[in-house]
């Protein structure tokens, strides 16, 4: 039977002129042949979606209110399995705002969405690792169709970072920072570390109780470090500051290791 004359079929079903699909119609490799069909032009003519949308306009009722349950259900396909079987490979499941049943549970689920998430900043938007901290954040999950890996994996871009990425990356260095990173102190110590002596390029703690400002947290997107460290509040820096001062060492060691790693 050519594609023609199975959508002739299809369409007389949804028309109601006919009852049923012929017996057999499903059998064997002919008979998958036939769904793609059938969910091709569902898609393309019938509902006129454009390719690109499906993920974002299809759903598990979308197939099933068109008749499509049936044959579904005799290859024991969930909705996601009769739109790879019309488009081999052109999705991901979790492009779909209905993941498939069970799609994230367990160990598996995870594992799938860590790779999920790393598919997107590699392969799709291709991000340079150095931009990860601050492209990965509450709004990539949600633009990007990944609230199912950003629920199983800890409401936190950091944590899921670090999943994917062991090791590389603090959770200071990120635009939506964990929650209670501003009351860890080696945090805090990196990040003004980061801040002081890379960023601002000085030469030393002196230095920078001498000339850091209010307004170069506002300059460095550091404004979650400012308020919630030191309280808004510059006396709280530079009571920080010399508190690093009296550590004997300590800013001769991290002065020595950014020079170092500049060279």
């Amino acid at each position: 039977m050519n594609k023609e004359q199975v959508i002739e079929i299809y369409q007389d079903v949804l028309d109601k002129k006919r009852k049923r699909f012929p017996n057999y119609f499903f059998v064997g490799s002919e008979g998958k042949k036939y769904m793609r069909y059938m969910t091709c032009y569902l898609l393309e003519k019938h509902l006129t979606i454009p390719i690109d949308e499906i993920p974002f306009q299809v759903g598990a009722n979308t197939l099933w209110s068109h008749r499509l349950r049936p044959p579904a259900m005799l290859y024991g396909w969930n909705y996601y399995e009769v739109i790879d079987n019309a488009y081999p490979g052109k999705f991901k499941p979790w492009q779909f705002q209905q993941a498939p049943n069970k799609y994230w549970n367990g160990e598996e689920g995870k594992r799938r969405a860590i790779e999920a998430v790393k598919y997107v900043i590699e392969e799709k938007l291709e991000f340079p690792m150095k931009e990860i901290p601050f492209k990965v954040n509450f709004h990539f999950f949600k633009q990007h169709g990944l609230g199912g890996a950003f629920t199983l994996l800890g409401y936190s871009p950091f944590q899921i970072v670090e999943a994917i990425y062991p090791g590389i990356f603090r959770p200071w260095q990120f635009a939506h920072v964990p929650m209670n990173c501003w009351k860890n102190e080696e945090y805090i110590r990196e990040a003004m570390d980061h801040f002081l002596f890379k960023q601002l390029h000085f030469s030393s703690y002196e230095e920078a109780f001498l000339q850091l400002k209010g307004n170069d947290f506002t300059d460095f997107q550091l404004t979650g470090l400012f308020q919630m460290a030191f309280d808004s509040r510059m006396n709280n820096v530079r009571e920080w500051i010399k508190k690093q001062l009296k550590n004997g060492d300590a800013e001769l060691f991290y002065v020595n290791s950014i020079n170092e790693k500049n060279d």
